[in-house]
């Protein structure tokens, strides 16, 4: 560590001021056992810039599960806290006061039932939480305004801490999963023109595949300081030009990731940027879960200067150090463990440079093209003090193994010094070609040649053996591999019978008996007998006996499924079968087997229940050897089928053949499609008879009738339809108008099976004359119905009325003028009568009373003014008895007007 430069450091960051709070963290799901999970919680809060109102730890955080297929709230996950450390640098003596992090866990212990949580697309945890750094002091790559000061603005940016994990079942299995865990966090500091590097890569119990790339921070919903935790999408934060996922710092180069994890940046200026990354899990090339890191990234300008270590490598032989970058040696199986080594030598300016004249130095080794730890072939001591341009050699010693078998592994030798806030590097790759030690390869001596074909037949029992020998005497691993079967579910065995080192036996059985062992999803199968020697370097180069076997299935008729419906013994599907409903269908459906095995033939609805809808199928099922039989019954009842909702019905009987001893699927299908039509109606007929004088003609439903005359009108309802039963039928009067609105006649509805009849009676009085007119025109709308099923119809009667005042005309009226009561009985009275000549009857002959003028009295007077007679009859009489003969005057009195005149008594 370069002294006298943290004051420059103080100095250098006066934009960190407050307002940080939590820079990073993400979630972890661990699998117990017995669908029970540990749920953690890891959070990043900034000790130092944090807002202090909120630097005290959340004692406990409401996570929540949502399922991912349609984001519906699972349960609610309290966590409480559980622990707070403190993130060291990676080299402590850089510590400096502008960057402090601390760690706090929370953590709790779930369980994910299998019947809750299967869903195929999986779940997601998630929590929602503000705050970030404020733009006025803190983040410049996103845009992030303190939500005290102006609340809901889009731009205050929060966290959305988020983890996928798949169902806890799949195809009806346990599907055991923990998520990958154990990040790294980031613990330094950047400097503006000098690589930053760390290894972000976290580990996965399950060993799954892990890919890490960058990605836009989630925000949140809303600027509280607790959102509500909805489903996602969730937002995202905004990001500040001219700053973007693929220019997240600004750094040349800028902030990248591998797809395994190692981070990279070479920053160009100082400042505080928020970053995440991705990591998606993934298991045989299937992404089954995703964890997504925040993170803040500081930089700070004032860096101390600092040159990179020197590192040249040499072989033990060699009398100067000429590799640099890259070297490349070759060892063969003859090379003592002393001699299988290289030299390497590690130099740094800054040795002349520091203020003490001293820089510290170290080396490492990491493996380059292949996943090994390697710090094996390091010296005991690693590290050393240079003084004024001093070097200092190490001894790097390889295995007499090689690391693998295929190519030639590439070590790389790191020198680093002690540059902060990361150490600056210079790497040696070394290329190293080992030869291993000799070595034997284990051989089958039984069977003498690979691989092994058969094919077995139903009952066959085969045994092979197999002997194996290793030149050498190394111990011997037998195992058995199969292409994706297990040996017991297909009736075999496998044996080893004998085994020393050096040597092995046994057998491989198959019991081929397709009434245990289930052949009819695959009768191809392939066992390999693998055994791999112990060998110095257990360097991988087993032997190999592969056995190709075959089972051979009988044949096997397969059974028939015919319908009588059509004339076709092969027929597949049955279409443009009708039905109306009341009407009924029935057939038969057989099933047939060469073989005479037992069959059994079912028949089902596809899309309904047959119960609903009065459907019959029996019996269900059938079975029996060579033929079977079942009755399809439907009556069609208008009760059980409503053709709004659905009017096509598809069936389908099946015949599975179920005595064959190897269980060979053999089946045969016919579908039958049946569309059901409206039932056929009858349209009811309505008749209106006239039942008064014959005076009064109804003709073409239009009646003519003179006041005082009764409208007498029978109505019969009759309906043709009897199938399933008589149509209920109804006669109504649905409309009534008029001149004046028809009041006083007598209608009674009537209801009942054909032939049903009413009556419509009317005698209209003078009550119907109004405003001077006394003729009126009136129509009647009768209608029957009838409740057939789905298609119900009517008929309908419209009868047109004209009533008429009677005829009060008194063109005809001539009064007698003269009488003689003499008792003669010729003209012995007075009165308004005159003798038919045809008929010899005698008639009244005063107008007609009608509505608008009516007979009231008659007043006879003598010539002095007496009143000699009065009557209020039409038909009066007077005798004059006792009367003089003369002349005398009438007065016949109407409600309309008034008649006079005089007559003449004589004897």
């Amino acid at each position: 560590m370069k002294k006298g430069i943290l004051f420059l450091f103080l100095l250098a960051v006066p934009f960190l001021g407050t307002a940080s709070h939590i820079v990073g963290g993400e979630f972890e799901i661990l699998y117990l056992g017995n669908y029970r999970y540990k749920v953690n919680f890891i959070m990043y809060f900034d000790e130092i810039n944090g807002d202090q109102a909120n630097k005290t730890q959340d004692a406990i955080i409401n996570a929540r599960i949502f399922r991912t297929s349609d984001g519906a709230t699972m349960i609610n996950v309290p966590m409480p806290f559980v622990s707070q450390t403190l993130v060291n640098y990676t080299q402590p003596s850089c510590t400096y006061g502008g960057l402090k992090t601390s760690r706090q866990f929370y953590s709790t212990t779930i369980t994910l039932a299998p019947e809750l949580y299967g869903d195929p697309q999986g779940y997601y945890i998630a929590w929602e939480r503000c705050c970030r750094n404020y733009n006025d002091s803190g983040l410049l790559n996103i845009y992030s305004v303190n939500p005290a000061l102006e609340a809901n603005n889009p731009f205050a940016a929060g966290q959305t801490f988020y983890l996928a994990f798949p169902p806890v079942t799949k195809n009806g299995s346990p599907f055991v999963n923990s998520s990958p865990r154990l990040f790294p966090p980031l613990s330094d500091y950047g400097c503006p023109d000098r690589l930053y590097y760390t290894d972000f890569r976290g580990t996965d119990d399950d060993g799954d595949s892990l890919v890490y790339s960058l990605t836009t921070p989630y925000s949140t919903h809303s600027s509280l300081a607790y959102p509500p935790i909805l489903p996602a999408p969730y937002p995202e934060v905004k990001w500040r030009p001219p700053f973007s996922l693929s220019n997240v710092i600004g750094g040349v180069p800028d902030l990248t990731i591998t797809q395994n994890g190692f981070l990279t940046v070479k920053p160009s200026f100082q400042g505080l940027f928020v970053f995440a990354v991705k990591v998606e899990e993934y298991r045989a090339n299937v992404k089954i879960g995703e964890t997504r890191r925040d993170f803040q990234m500081l930089v700070i300008d004032g860096c101390p200067r600092a040159i990179a270590p020197k590192i040249l490598g040499k072989k033990l032989a060699d009398a100067a150090y000429t590799y640099d970058n890259t070297m490349n040696v070759t060892f063969d199986n003859t090379v003592a463990d002393g001699q299988r080594c290289i030299k390497v030598q590690v130099s740094d300016e800054d040795s002349k440079l520091s203020l003490d004249g001293s820089e510290k130095v170290s080396i490492k080794a990491i493996a380059l093209n292949f996943n090994k730890d390697v710090s094996g072939v390091l010296p005991s001591v690693t590290n050393a003090t240079l003084i004024n341009e001093s070097t200092v050699e190490f001894t790097i010693c390889f295995p007499k193994c090689p690391y693998f078998i295929g190519g030639d592994p590439v070590i790389g030798i790191v020198a680093m010094d002690d540059a902060c806030s990361l150490p600056l590097t210079d790497t040696l790759k070394v290329s190293i070609h080992i030869d291993p030690p000799p070595n034997n390869k284990p051989r089958f001596v039984v069977p003498a040649a690979s691989p092994v074909t058969e094919t077995l037949n139903q009952g066959d029992i085969k045994t092979w053996p197999y002997q194996v020998v290793d030149d050498d005497g190394d111990p011997l691993i037998i195992s058995v591999l199969t292409n994706g079967f297990a040996l017991a579910n297909a009736g075999m065995t496998f044996t080893t019978l004998h085994q020393t080192n050096g040597a092995a036996d046994g057998t491989l059985t198959w019991n081929a008996f397709c009434d245990l062992y289930d052949f009819t999803k695959r009768n191809s199968f392939q066992v390999t007998v693998q055994v791999e020697d112990q060998d110095q370097c257990l360097l991988p180069g087993p032997a190999k006996e592969i056995f190709n076997l075959n089972f051979h299935l009988p044949i096997n008729n397969k059974p028939v499924i015919d319908t009588d419906l059509t004339s076709d013994p092969n027929e597949r599907k049955v279409v443009g079968i009708t039905r109306r409903i009341n009407e009924s269908i029935n057939f038969k459906v057989t099933g047939k087997d060469a073989d005479n095995d037992l069959i059994v033939m079912t028949g089902k609805a596809k899309d309904f229940t047959l119960s609903n809808y009065g459907i019959s199928i029996a019996p269900v099922p059938v079975s029996g050897n060579g033929n079977v039989m079942e009755d399809f019954s439907w009556n069609i009842a208008c009760t059980t089928v409503d053709l709004s909702k659905k009017d096509t019905f598809d069936f389908q009987f099946i015949v599975v053949d179920k005595g064959n001893i190897c269980r060979v699927y053999q089946a045969d299908t016919v579908d039958v499609q049946m569309k059901v039509l409206p039932p056929l109606n009858l349209a009811p007929q309505l008749t209106i008879t006239n039942q008064n004088t014959p005076s009064t003609v109804l003709s073409n439903n239009i009646m003519s009738s003179l006041l005082g005359n009764s409208v007498q009108l029978l109505l019969t309802g009759t309906d043709g339809d009897v199938v399933p039963a008589k149509d209920n039928l109804k006669i109504q009067l649905i409309k009534q108008t008029g001149t004046v609105e028809p009041e006083g006649f007598s209608f009674a509805p009537v209801s009942g099976t054909s032939p049903i009849q009413t009556q419509f009676s009317w005698k209209p009085d003078c009550s119907i004359f109004v405003g001077g007119v006394y003729e009126n025109e009136y129509s009647f709308t009768f209608l029957l119905t009838d409740d057939h099923c789905l298609v119900p119809k009517l008929d309908s009667v419209t009868i047109k009325l004209k009533i008429k005042d009677l005829d009060g005309s008194d063109t005809q009226f001539i009064p007698p003028n003269f009488f003689s009561p003499n008792g003669d009985n010729i003209n012995d009275y007075f009165a308004m009568e005159l003798k038919d000549e045809v008929t010899g009857e005698l008639k009244n002959i005063l107008p007609t009373d009608n509505c608008s003028s009516k007979f009231e009295s008659v007043r006879i007077y003598d010539r002095w003014g007496n009143q000699v007679f009065q009557s209020a009859e039409r038909n009066f009489k007077w005798d004059a008895k006792g009367k003089d003969a003369g002349v005398y005057f009438y007065f016949l009195k109407y409600t309309g007007k008034d008649y006079r005149g005089s007559v003449s008594l004589r004897y």
